[in-house]
C-alpha cells in the first residue's frame, strides 16, 4: 500500500530520523548486495539506444513529465522516429512486458504513470526491464525512454540521467527509511551521465540541463472556488501551484503517492464540492486512478517540462545515439 511521504524526510535530521538510521544501514547493505549479485549477470543490451531517467529520492521528482518532454524533443529534432516508453508500471502486475492500451487497461493493470505515458506514445510496462525492452523492439522502436530504472542493473543504458527537483533535492540527506534517498548521493552521481535539474541549478561538476515545470492553464473559471486533491510524492506542491495561479482553493485533500482512490473517497470529495458550490481539481496523474465516470466532472491542471536550452541536451543525446548506431 502506498505510504505518504513523511514530513521529517524534508526537515533537518531529528530524533525520528536518527532512530531509523540502523534500518537505513540495513537497507544500504541490501542495496549494495543486490547490485553486487546483479553484476554477475551481464545486463541486456537492447538493439536500440536506451535513455534512462532516474531519481535519487523516494517519491516524485518529475521523471514522467521529463519523459514526455524528451519524447516530443527527440521526434521534433529527428533523433528518433518511433521512440517507445518503458516503465515498471508501479502498482501493476506486468512481469514480462505489456503493451499499454488506455482503452483496455486500468492503473491496477499497468500503473498510473504508464497510462499517462500511453496517452502520448507507445508504452510498455514491465517489471522485467529486459523483457520490456524486447517488447519495445518488436514494436519497431528506434529509441527507448525508460521512466525510472536508474538503480536497476538488468539492462544496459546508453544515457543515464538523474531528474532532480532543486527545491528540496535530497531532503534531509539520509538513506531510506531515515530519509528519502534511495542510495548515497556520491555513488549515484558517479554512475549518471548528467542531471536534469528542475526549477534551478545544483551547480555540480556534472553535465546539467536546467528545466522547469510549466502549468498549461486550461480555460478554468478563476471566479469559482475549488476543492483540490492530489496523491503525489509531495502533494503540497500541487496546492502551491494552484494558489500561485490564483485558484481559490477552499478545500484540500493530500494523499500518498500512487494512492488507489476508493469510490467513497471520490464521492466524499464530490459531495463536499457540491455543498460548497465549488469545482473539483486534481492532477492528470491522479485522474488515471479515478473511476472514468468522474472524468467529465473533475478538472485537471496539465503541466509540461521545458528545457531552458534544449539545443544542449539535443546535441548530447544525438552524439550518444550516433555512437550506438555505429556500434550496431
Amino acid at each position: 500500500m502506498p505510504l505518504r511521504t513523511p514530513k521529517f524526510w524534508y526537515e533537518s535530521s531529528g530524533s525520528l530520523s536518527n532512530m531509523l538510521y540502523p534500518l537505513s544501514v540495513v537497507y544500504l547493505i541490501m542495496h549494495r548486495l543486490y547490485q553486487f549479485l546483479a553484476k554477475k549477470t551481464a545486463p541486456y543490451e537492447s538493439s536500440v539506444p536506451v535513455i534512462c531517467l532516474g531519481n535519487l529520492v523516494m517519491g516524485g521528482s518529475g521523471k514522467t513529465p521529463t519523459a514526455l518532454a524528451l519524447y516530443d524533443l527527440v521526434i521534433k529534432k529527428k533523433i528518433a522516429e518511433k521512440p517507445v516508453f518503458l516503465t515498471r508500471g508501479y502498482g501493476g502486475d506486468c512481469v514480462n512486458g505489456t503493451l499499454v492500451d488506455v482503452n483496455k487497461h486500468s492503473y491496477t493493470d499497468v500503473g498510473d504513470e504508464a497510462l499517462l505515458l500511453a496517452r502520448k506514445g507507445i508504452t510498455v510496462a514491465s517489471i522485467s526491464r529486459p523483457q520490456g525492452a524486447k517488447v519495445a523492439e518488436k514494436q519497431g522502436a528506434d529509441l527507448i525512454i525508460m521512466d525510472d530504472g536508474f538503480q536497476n542493473p538488468s539492462i544496459h543504458k546508453d544515457i543515464k540521467l538523474l531528474v532532480i527537483d532543486t527545491e528540496k533535492p535530497f531532503g534531509n540527506g539520509q538513506i531510506f527509511p531515515a530519509g528519502p534517498l534511495r542510495e548515497p548521493i556520491g555513488a549515484a552521481m558517479k554512475r549518471c551521465d548528467g542531471i536534469i535539474s528542475i526549477g534551478g541549478s545544483l551547480k555540480t561538476k556534472l553535465l546539467e540541463y536546467p528545466a522547469f515545470i510549466y502549468p498549461l492553464e486550461p480555460d478554468h473559471d478563476k471566479n469559482r472556488q475549488y476543492i483540490a486533491f492530489a496523491g503525489l510524492g509531495r502533494p503540497e506542491k500541487f496546492k502551491k501551484t494552484l494558489e500561485r495561479l490564483n485558484y481559490d482553493v477552499i478545500g484540500w485533500h493530500p494523499f500518498a503517492d500512487h494512492h488507489p482512490y476508493k469510490l467513497e473517497e471520490i464521492e466524499a470529495i464530490m459531495a463536499e464540492a457540491k455543498s460548497k458550490k465549488a469545482m473539483v481539481i486534481t492532477t492528470e496523474k491522479d485522474l488515471m486512478r479515478i473511476p472514468k465516470e468522474f472524468h467529465e466532472t473533475i478538472l485537471t491542471l496539465p503541466i509540461e517540462l521545458r528545457f531552458r536550452n534544449e539545443d544542449i541536451i539535443v546535441t548530447f543525446i544525438q552524439k550518444i545515439v550516433n555512437l550506438h548506431k555505429n556500434r550496431s
